[in-house]
């Protein structure tokens, strides 16, 4: 028997997760640890914000996944990999061993603001922050601050722009110039613009939500599909401020670089992403940014029996765009390989050597350009796909459609029977 140990119930790990039955077939043991009982699907992130979505439409109910399948869910956050002696150290101060373990641990917001007393914290829930005990910005009160990673956090906007609409104004900035801010800013735009009762959606009179974009909105997206993602935050209401940057969280909003203050309610941060401080704190091989340094097989350059995938990793071979499709992309090949080095361990442990023509480890090989739709709220999107030279860019309702039946058959293949039911996520005020 050998032993899995898979760190992160994300996308990159699905694939392995629909495999524990067959893995415990064989003899071998999984458990997964994450940090709650659910998974959200960041896709739909923006489109619960903006109401578009019912907050379990976004979760999968991984504990029951994993525990229906045979495997073992421990609810912790790993601290330590202690890779020399194949053991992870966890925040509660538990110690799992482990034969094979792979990492899927996601990623934080990259740029965290100072100020605001610890509110950007990237923790599992910082709703309870300086706005006061229901987790409310304004009332002359220090605003609100929320990274958009965890993705929960999302719903937890959306609630706190709800309390406040009841209240009175309610202005918001979102910071960062990628594709998240933009889709965060639309859809806090829709959901302020609906909780007035706009039909059209459109932030009111009473209201602002302002993007600070930094030296220029979506860089490194076409300038096709900026105009068309420029034209659908126009129709929210939304104003971009471009060359300025955030600096600091003050006490009545968002310092920018030029000594201006943006007054601010809620200031969301979508300032990027990058890998938690796990691998480097562990003295473990990493890129750059610190994601966890893998060869072509999604494995550890320097331990073998440590793998990665998502947005946790650095892929030496060639530097990956940290977007959701190549955690999905690289599920299956993640699953194949971790059974490989599991049957692995196992023919050394009974002495049985490799059975001629079994299969090695397989590389993950990255397509060329990929399929970006933007959900820009109330039923809309932006898309945009490289064709070698050429490109599709698309607005409007079918690119929302499209971005819609990508993700509820992504969803579908791997819900369990009933979806996942009310009060498995804790963070769901609505179950």
């Amino acid at each position: 028997m050998a032993r899995l140990l898979l760190l992160g119930a994300g996308h990159a790990h699905l694939d392995a997760i629909r495999a524990i039955p067959t893995l415990v077939t064989r003899g071998h043991a999984v458990t997964v640890v994450g940090p709650g009982p659910c998974h959200c699907y960041s896709g739909m992130g923006p489109g619960v914000l903006g109401g578009t979505y019912p907050p379990r439409a976004m979760a999968l109910p991984v504990r029951r996944m994993v525990e229906a399948a045979g495997g073992t869910f421990v609810a912790d956050t790993a601290v330590r990999i202690d890779a020399p002696g194949r053991a992870v150290h966890f925040a509660s101060g538990l110690r799992l061993g482990y034969d094979v373990c792979s990492c899927n641990v996601g990623s934080v917001v990259a740029h965290r603001l100072p100020g605001g007393h610890g509110a950007a914290d990237d923790g599992p829930d910082n709703s309870d922050g300086p706005g006061g005990p229901d987790g409310d910005g304004g009332g002359g009160g220090a605003p609100l601050v929320l990274p958009v990673k965890p993705i929960e956090n999302l719903y937890r906007a959306r609630q706190a722009l709800l309390r406040l609409a009841a209240r009175g104004p309610v202005h918001v900035v979102v910071a960062g110039g990628g594709p998240a801010a933009l889709e965060v800013a639309c859809n806090a735009a829709v959901c302020l613009g609906r909780a007035r009762g706009h039909g059209a959606a459109t932030v009111s009179e009473r209201d602002s939500v302002t993007l600070v974009a930094g030296r220029t909105l979506l860089p490194r997206l076409p300038e096709r599909a900026r105009l068309l993602c420029r034209a659908a935050a126009a129709a929210r209401g939304v104003r971009i401020v471009e060359g300025a940057r955030a600096v600091r969280v003050a006490k009545d909003g968002l310092l920018l670089d030029g000594g201006r203050t943006q007054p601010a309610s809620v200031i969301l941060l979508a300032t990027g992403v990058a890998p938690p401080p796990l691998f480097a704190a562990s003295g473990l091989p990493v890129g750059p940014d610190g994601g966890l340094a893998v060869n072509a097989h999604l494995q550890s350059i320097d331990h073998p029996d440590l793998f990665g995938g998502g947005d946790c990793i650095h892929f030496t071979p060639a530097p990956l765009a940290r977007v959701g499709v190549h955690a999905v992309r690289q599920g299956p090949v993640l699953a194949a390989n971790l059974a490989a080095r599991l049957d692995g361990h196992a023919r050394r442990t009974t002495g049985k050597s490799r059975a001629s023509g079994q299969p090695g480890l397989a590389p993950y090989i990255p397509r060329p350009g990929y399929l970006l739709v933007l959900d820009t709220g109330a039923g809309t999107g932006v898309l945009h796909r490289p064709f070698g030279g050429a490109e599709l860019c698309l607005g409007g309702r079918l690119a929302f459609l499209l971005k819609r039946a990508i993700d509820t058959r992504f969803l579908r293949g791997h819900l369990p029977p009933g979806g996942t039911r009310p009060g498995e996520c804790p963070w769901d005020a609505t179950a």
